[in-house]
């Protein structure tokens, strides 16, 4: 039941605080004034949704060089009005289109080879995520985070990062459609094939719902979903199936080819495909099909790294071949750092 007494002073206490505090209508203005006031015009925020908007869906159109300094600057200008006084609902958007911006700069961190800022930008578009009550945003960080782990050797890393994106990806979203295909490949690297097979099946549960092909930086399609598997297949030394995954991606990649579509998964596709040449016993349609994965509009850093480790691969494998040497010496006029090279 409780002591009355004290319940009554309670009260009496409250009484006296509200009689000492009237809620009279200049101070609920001020509330409202408080919760409202804003040094940031609506159209600087339009302005930067749309720049977020432009570079994800033109961004495989451009040089990833050129592209650098553009996403750098709006990502600053981000800052910039997150540090001014804003609404609530203005910060939220601002951390949204912040966390964003650095996902697109990790991608260009990644395909330029600066492969150092990819997971500080990451973890960076994680926490604006997490700020915005955006997990979208989130999502698409551990997105990038897997790829980048991927290429450079990490496994691991790769499998954490599409686990954990997956776990925050609203359920659908074209996130978590790319992370399902992600944690496939990154199980196949690792070499767990049931669990490759297991994240497999849900991923091309997806395939009757999706285009067959996607454009932008943040489209999902049929077609990436193959190519994963070719390179997995790879991976798990099914070559068979490896090469008829690359020659399905390479099939409906190819005729579209050109800026905005998809130039780089076609690229690896093509390189899956010249992988499993190699490992068939057929180094003449290795090299011819790798040939034609670097004449490619944009040749960025994960290509040229797997180009360079399948000319190292083609010269163990077939050490008497003039065409593999001379494939092999013809790497090292490749732009950009080496990089680190990944398996295939």
């Amino acid at each position: 039941m409780g002591d009355r007494t004290n319940r009554r002073s309670a009260l009496a206490a409250l009484g006296t605080s509200a009689a000492l505090s009237p809620l009279v209508p200049e101070t609920v203005r001020a509330f409202s004034s408080r919760v409202t006031a804003t040094d940031i015009a609506p159209a600087e925020i339009d302005d930067l949704e749309l720049a977020v908007h432009r570079l994800g869906a033109t961004y495989s159109a451009h040089p990833p060089q050129a592209l650098w300094p553009v996403a750098a600057g709006h990502r600053l200008h981000a800052d910039s009005l997150l540090q001014r006084r804003h609404t609530l609902r203005q910060g939220r958007e601002l951390a949204h289109l912040a966390g964003m911006l650095s996902v697109i700069l990790a991608w260009l961190a990644h395909d330029l080879g600066r492969t150092a800022l990819v997971p500080t930008l990451g973890a960076d578009a994680w926490h604006h995520g997490e700020q915005a009550g955006s997990p979208e945003v989130s999502a698409w960080s551990q997105d990038v985070v897997c790829t980048d782990a991927l290429y450079a050797e990490r496994p691991l890393d790769a499998l954490t990062a599409a686990t954990r994106g997956l776990a925050v990806a609203p359920a659908g979203s074209n996130a978590a459609i790319r992370l399902t295909a992600q944690l496939a490949r990154a199980q196949a690297v690792i070499g767990n094939r049931s669990g490759f097979a297991e994240a497999a099946v849900r991923a091309h549960a997806f395939r009757e719902h999706i285009p067959l092909r996607g454009t932008g930086l943040f489209a999902v399609d049929a077609m990436r979903i193959v190519s994963y598997d070719a390179t997995s297949h790879g991976r798990l030394g099914n070559h068979e199936r490896a090469r008829a995954a690359a020659e399905e991606a390479i099939r409906h990649y190819a005729p579209a080819a050109g800026p905005g579509h998809a130039p780089t998964r076609l690229a690896i596709a093509r390189l899956d495909l010249a992988t499993a040449h190699a490992a068939l016993g057929e180094p003449e349609g290795a090299i011819s099909t790798a040939r034609q994965a670097l004449t490619g509009d944009r040749v960025v850093q994960s290509v040229k790294d797997r180009a360079r480790l399948l000319g190292r691969t083609l010269l163990l494998r077939y050490p008497d071949l003039p065409e593999a040497r001379a494939f092999h010496e013809e790497l090292p006029a490749l732009a950009g750092p080496p990089g680190t090279l990944t398996r295939s």
